[in-house]
């Protein structure tokens, strides 16, 4: 399971080479399951279309919902059709599903624009073709059915859309180094902290103005996180968890990534992450599995063994499909044995 809810900054794009790159004409793929708005069907003339794919455990994902929103309400009635398309959001099942119409739902009018789940064939023709490793990405078609633009959506502004609409610039070759978000991306995924506090307020400016100031905090949260002090970080963390106190993926979230971030390593707020997990066992009355894993991880790392096994079991009964009850399975019998076992680390996170 990947639920690590502010895997901010961790997006790096492939430099190998793909058979989807812009000027390519784009796949026939389309998503899978439609969760609301209209379903893109074939590309018309005199129309733009965004696919913009997310999940709702990627912090940057949902960091971007209110800017896809002001282009959609702004742009739609031009012509410009963004299409949110959620992709690896666990495996496929009808409580994957459901868990992504119960975020699209709550997100209400602040999520207001088209809506679908991806699908395995959909992330085989777009993401995979061109070698996209993290999200959010946007991928723009025009009209003709050509890939005219692909990169992170908070780079998508009027002039860039309306341009690629009216084609009246053709897109430009999009060198990772003149790309100011991706090079502070990189700067962050190089672990290069003064490039990235360097580069910070000129990404700031790439941003929908409404946005930065939460962003700007965030930013030097994780710079501040990879230099060693978590303070900044646990702000944003409680912040966001008091923001969303009876929403209990979040606060399962924040649980989760205060319990298994390495950089949290000997310094983890365990405050905080009673607090969420939980309200997040108790927001969902005992009956996720998820939910309860996380609490049972809590607990084992408190020294409280019998009860983090017992919270274990329960959740290994609840497991709704396979590869979970699989992996809660083998968390159980690592409890048993005396262990925490190990996770996914925040910098292999997609």
């Amino acid at each position: 399971m990947l639920r690590n809810l502010f895997a901010w900054f961790l997006l790096c794009f492939s430099c190998q080479a793909s058979t989807l790159e812009i000027g390519s004409t784009a796949p026939t793929t389309r998503p899978e399951i439609q969760i609301q708005g209209e379903a893109v069907g074939k590309f018309e003339a005199g129309r733009l279309y965004v696919f913009e794919c997310w999940a709702t455990w990627c912090g940057p994902c949902v960091a971007t919902i209110p800017h896809l929103n002001a282009l959609h309400q702004k742009l739609g009635p031009k012509g410009i059709i963004i299409t949110g398309v959620n992709v690896w959001d666990g495996e496929k099942s009808e409580a994957a599903e459901k868990n992504v119409r119960e975020f699209v739902q709550k997100q209400g009018k602040k999520m207001s624009y088209p809506v679908a789940i991806g699908g395995k064939e959909f992330i085989k023709s777009w993401l995979d073709a061109s070698n996209t490793e993290s999200i959010p990405v946007a991928f723009v078609v025009n009209g003709s059915g050509v890939l005219v633009w692909t990169g992170h959506p908070a780079e998508l502004n009027e002039t860039l859309l309306g341009d690629l609409l009216t084609e009246t610039k053709p897109p430009k070759p999009q060198a990772a180094a003149a790309k100011p978000v991706t090079e502070w991306l990189e700067a962050m995924k190089n672990k290069n902290w003064d490039k990235a506090e360097a580069l910070l307020p000129v990404v700031l400016q790439k941003m929908d103005p409404e946005n930065r100031a939460h962003i700007k905090k965030v930013g030097e949260a994780n710079i501040a996180l990879g230099r060693g002090d978590p303070t900044l970080f646990y702000a944003v963390l409680e912040e966001r968890a008091s923001g969303e106190s009876t929403n209990p993926e979040v606060q399962n979230e924040v649980a989760w990534q205060l319990l298994t971030d390495t950089r949290f390593e000997g310094k983890v707020n365990f405050a905080l992450a009673e607090k969420c997990a939980v309200a997040a066992v108790q927001l969902t009355d005992s009956k996720h599995a998820d939910k309860l894993d996380t609490l049972a991880r809590l607990r084992f790392m408190q020294g409280k063994q019998a009860e983090a096994i017992e919270l274990q079991e329960k959740a290994v009964g609840l497991a709704d499909y396979l590869t979970l009850k699989d992996e809660l399975k083998a968390t159980l019998e690592s409890l048993r044995q005396g262990k925490l076992p190990p996770v996914e680390p925040v910098e292999e996170a997609r």
